[in-house]
C-alpha cells in the first residue's frame, strides 16, 4: 500500500502527492475521484473560504461502498491548513470530476 495526501495550496490549487502526484487548479472549488486499479473509489471535495477567513474545507464521500483503505486528516504540509491522507494500493489515480 502507499500513500496519497490532497491539500489545498494558496486560494486555488489543490495539490495531490505520494502514489499519485497532480495539482488542480479549484478557484470555484474541486471535486476528484481517488481511483485504485480494482476499481474501487472515493470522491475528495475540497472548497477555499473566501468569506475573510482563510481556510480549506476538505470532504471524503462514498461512491456506494466504503473501500477498505485508511483515511486520516492531518495539517498540510504547507500554510497549515488541513490535508487529507488516504492509504491506496499501487498504481492508484486521482482524476478531477465535475462539480
Amino acid at each position: 500500500m502507499s500513500t496519497i495526501t490532497i491539500y489545498g495550496a494558496s486560494d486555488d490549487l489543490v495539490e495531490v502527492e505520494g502514489e499519485f502526484e497532480e495539482e488542480f487548479t479549484a478557484y470555484n472549488g474541486w471535486r476528484g475521484r481517488v481511483v485504485a486499479p480494482s476499481g474501487q473509489n472515493l470522491i475528495v471535495t475540497a472548497e477555499y473560504s473566501k468569506t475573510g477567513e482563510d481556510y480549506w474545507t476538505l470532504g471524503v464521500e462514498t461512491t456506494g461502498t466504503w473501500p477498505a483503505w485508511d483515511i486520516q486528516f492531518a495539517e498540510a504540509p504547507h500554510e497549515g491548513d488541513p490535508a487529507l491522507i488516504i492509504e491506496v494500493p499501487a498504481g492508484t489515480i486521482v482524476e478531477e470530476i465535475q462539480r
